[in-house]
């Protein structure tokens, strides 16, 4: 991997710092590296440096993209791969940092390992989602952590059925419903009461957010299938949010159709890292 892009929070000094280190680390190891405009700069990226105008033209072309935030900025930096299919690795430069999980005190020692071609490839799941509306589609996409239908500004519960593969499975009424990934399930999901789930299982999993009848709970469904959301009462203000990072208005009788996306994510990891040790250390088991 000698093409390296860099994706970075722009609004943090520290991840501007390390941005400039890491561009001039990669350039005396001979390798092309690419930024955004914006990030040259404000962090000074040395001479010999490519730049783009924008973070969704940045990964073409690109061995690798290397991400320096946080978990929020790698899902901006996985939207950004989505076509070109081009992996990621996080430096951390925030706080819990499930995806971004290489801190800034190892990413050199990181970035040997990968020029070395000593590292792991690991395939997180997406899922596809849908909005049918009166026999068409208004919204097509996928995303990395979850899906959300909920309701908006208003203090009043929405109404809704879930069904999987046409197989009805519960109504409820609720503040909304959340589908996540096993990548999502140490998010929102985590949040709002549901289970944690091993990034490599092919699964689903449904939390809705405080309903109404408390026996409505969490429920993990296999991956192979697509979970149908149907907004079924007459309501107003309510939103499809997607990775937290951008909204979609719904209407009464939207279905929101959810299923695994036939194109994953690929992250890098070092070959000594060990997702319960990650959880362990982001949720400070045994404090």
């Amino acid at each position: 991997m000698r093409h390296i892009g860099i994706i970075t929070k722009r609004s943090d000094p520290r991840a501007l710092e390390a941005t400039r280190e890491l561009a001039e680390w990669l350039v005396a190891h001979r390798c092309a590296v690419t930024v955004v405009h914006e990030i040259a700069k404000a962090a000074s990226i040395p001479i010999g440096c490519a730049a783009r105008q924008s973070q969704e033209s940045l990964p073409v072309g690109q061995d690798l993209v290397v991400v320096i935030g946080g978990d929020g900025t790698f899902i901006a930096a996985a939207r950004a791969v989505e076509e070109v299919d081009v992996p990621l690795l996080g430096i951390n430069m925030g706080r819990l940092g499930f995806l971004t999980d290489t801190s800034r005190d190892s990413m050199f020692d990181a970035m040997e390992q990968v020029l070395a071609g000593t590292y792991r490839i690991e395939e997180r799941m997406r899922l596809s989602v849908e909005v049918v509306r009166q026999g068409k589609t208004p919204l097509i996409c996928r995303v990395l952590n979850d899906v959300v239908v909920h309701k908006g500004e208003l203090a009043r519960m929405m109404e809704f059925d879930v069904a999987m593969d046409d197989q009805f499975v519960f109504s409820s009424r609720a503040d909304g419903l959340i589908v996540s990934t096993p990548t999502g399930s140490t998010a929102y999901a985590l949040s709002a009461g549901g289970p944690i789930i091993h990034p490599g299982l092919n699964a689903i999993l449904l939390v809705p957010i405080c309903p109404h009848t408390l026996t409505n709970r969490p429920i993990v469904v296999p991956g192979t299938g697509t979970a149908c959301i149907t907004l079924t009462a007459n309501s107003v203000d309510r939103l499809l949010t997607l990775d937290g990072q951008a909204g979609f208005p719904l209407s009464d009788g939207d279905q929101i159709l959810v299923r695994r996306s036939s194109h994953p994510l690929r992250v890098l990891h070092a070959p000594s890292r060990n997702h319960y040790t990650v959880l362990r250390e982001k949720l400070r088991w045994g404090e």
